[in-house]
């Protein structure tokens, strides 16, 4: 990966990334499929409360808030910074008090405000990293490759201040290039991947190529058998069923940083709702630090992908028997 990484200009700061999550579908067969991983993934504070107040048992019995202040401090010596005290910390995102989950970002506040850290939510424009410990990046422009980003990618790249999630564990792990990597056996085998984990990623990553003009007819033809969207994009944009896909649109995205990904059909279980039984499709989101599960909640949506509009859907407990 060091062309690439050379090319977007990145190196790796040595810490990870808090609130990591791997999002599944559970197939007909009961089985998990790994849809995408996400480096800046929401509700693991909110996902915990929800539990608590629902009196729901935590998916992971010993998990709790103050696991999180571990992980930042963890996150923090990891960068070869020394934890101060108190700690600065800033949640930053484009415009925060716009985003649909604005109030996860108070949630966040409120808590390290409990752990004595000095903590405010700011634009990503108008953050101050060489005053700042801590860096909690919801923001979305995953590589820091924006104009308005690049005060902020030097203050990355300079280590001015510990950024958890970061470009480089994007680029690891969510840029979705890596489902393609990650479907390929020759890649695992040239990694040295021994056979047994070969067969337990190649059973719970779906198939994957690039989407290219030199192979876009063989794409079509198979169109239903898969979902196209972006190498790099969040939120469900630019995504599409191969199934009703127009001809037109897809042209257009041949040979432009889009994924043709296996469609594995989302699970649906009805609810009762207050305008009767409803069904309602669901995937599972797997939050987790470094290799540690910490939570999981189901997002519950109508139509074809997860979008916090659909009425009495969001997100919701899991049950395990």
């Amino acid at each position: 990966y060091a062309t690439e990484l050379g090319s977007l200009e990145l190196k790796d700061p040595g810490n990870k990334s808090i609130c990591m999550s791997y999002d599944f579908h559970v197939t007909e067969e009961n089985k998990l499929k790994l849809i995408e991983v996400n480096t800046n993934a929401s509700f693991l504070a909110l996902g915990y409360e929800m539990y608590k107040s629902r009196q729901f048992p935590l998916p992971v019995k010993d998990f709790s808030l103050e696991e999180i202040r571990k992980d930042v401090e963890t996150e923090i010596k990891l960068c070869g910074k020394i934890a101060k005290s108190p700690l600065t910390v800033a949640i930053i995102d484009e415009e925060p008090e716009k985003q649909r989950l604005f109030i996860e970002f108070l949630v966040y506040q409120e808590l390290f405000k409990q752990w004595g850290w000095d903590s405010k939510i700011t634009d990503y424009r108008k953050i101050e990293p060489a005053t700042t410990d801590f860096i909690y990046n919801r923001y979305t422009d995953f590589f820091l490759s924006n104009s308005e980003s690049q005060q902020l990618k030097k203050a990355f790249l300079d280590k001015q201040s510990c950024f958890s999630p970061n470009p480089y564990e994007y680029f690891l792990l969510a840029d979705k290039q890596r489902m393609i990597d990650w479907s390929l056996s020759e890649n695992l085998t040239r990694w040295n991947v021994s056979a047994e984990d070969q067969a337990i990623i190649q059973s719970v990553v779906p198939f994957s190529l690039s989407l290219e003009t030199h192979n876009k007819e063989d794409i079509w033809a198979k169109r239903k058998t898969f979902f196209i969207k972006p190498k790099r994009a969040f939120g469900s944009k630019q995504s599409y069923k191969g199934a009703s896909i127009s001809r037109k649109i897809f042209d257009e995205l041949a040979g432009h940083e889009f994924i043709a990904q296996e469609f594995v059909a989302p699970s649906e279980q009805i609810f009762k709702t207050p305008e009767g039984e409803q069904s309602f499709k669901f995937d599972l989101r797997c939050l987790a630090y470094q290799g540690r599960l910490q939570l999981i909640v189901a997002r519950l949506y109508q139509g074809q992908v997860t979008n916090l509009r659909t009425p009495h859907g969001g997100f919701a407990c899991i049950e395990f028997f």
